[in-house]
């Protein structure tokens, strides 16, 4: 396949969600719903930025794996290279760099709610960036989220480097959706982790030298889950519908994560919902219903 070719859309979009992608979405946003569990785990025996590498690393090579199995992967338009960097070094490298430092320092709960909050900073993205008009109803659920944010971030730092890793992940929904549209799902995910965990290396090795940790297997099994099931296996099903279906349809899926992410978390890690954070919750689901309504829907969301 030529340069050239590799820039058409490899699958026509759907506008209607069909009932086996639908039950493909649940269940990756119900696993991903884990994760935040599974990395407070894994960061018992690794730091934050060795654990985007050691995650990230071994499922790019699989998804690439996979990728070639599947088909005759296709040349990468030089144009198209500044963007896997970018989706790569700021979907991944920062993303999960920050977050897991943000997760150090928090709960796996908090965590898991403010993936609540990605539906309103898309919606705060769209208004700066790509000058989307918000009504008067969606500032008034943009400030109620914000509010929501607040009293389940607080004055807790990690919160907020969470919260911040989440915003980097939303940054790179424009250039995710356009890859995803010129080429095979399974190619864009795995460059995108191989870029981040190349960036993240050279970090991680410093990390690794100054501050080592003893490896049990609890934390391995944490990092396989997060490696092969939350990496390998859901991002694998998501970049490959990203490429059939609008951001925004699946995008309603991941409310998924912050719904379930607390009873994850008090199951198996024993821990408690604060007042301030159920309240919190609460303000950024009103926040969300009412900052994505809108009478046509003219941008789109991404996971993360």
């Amino acid at each position: 396949m030529s340069a050239a070719s590799a820039t058409q859309p490899v699958e026509s979009q759907s506008h209607e969600i069909r009932l086996n992608a639908v039950l493909q979405l649940a269940l990756i946003n119900i696993l991903w719903g884990a994760s935040s569990v599974a990395s407070k785990t894994a960061l018992m025996a690794f730091g934050p930025f060795t654990l985007t590498f050691v995650r990230f690393a071994p499922a790019g090579l699989i998804l690439l794996l996979l990728a070639r199995l599947r088909r005759r992967l296709p040349p990468i338009a030089r144009e198209d290279l500044w963007l896997f960097l970018a989706l790569g070094g700021i979907g991944i490298a920062a993303t999960y760099g920050i977050f897991y430092f943000g997760l150090q320092r928090t709960t796996a709960t908090d965590a898991s709610l403010l993936f609540a909050c990605e539906p309103i900073l898309i919606a705060l993205f769209g208004y700066l960036f790509l000058k989307e008009r918000l009504s008067w109803l969606q500032w008034t659920g943009f400030l109620v989220g914000i509010t929501g944010i607040w009293l389940i971030a607080g004055r807790a730092l990690g919160d907020w480097l969470a919260l911040a890793g989440l915003a980097c992940e939303c940054c790179v929904s424009v250039p995710a959706k356009r890859l995803a549209m010129r080429y095979p799902g399974l190619l864009v995910v795995a460059y995108e982790m191989l870029i981040g965990a190349a960036l993240m290396l050279p970090l991680a090795l410093w990390e690794w030298h100054h501050h080592p940790h003893e490896v049990s297997l609890r934390p391995l099994a944490a990092l396989a889950f997060l490696s092969l099931v939350c990496s390998v296996f859901c991002y694998g099903i998501w970049y490959r519908l990203l490429s059939r279906h609008a951001i925004s349809q699946m995008g309603v899926f991941i409310l998924l994560q912050p719904l379930l992410g607390p009873l994850y978390g008090h199951f198996l890690r024993g821990e408690t919902l604060r007042t301030n954070t159920l309240i919190g919750a609460l303000l950024v689901f009103c926040g969300i219903a009412l900052t994505i309504y809108r009478k046509r829907s003219s941008t789109d969301s991404l996971r993360g």
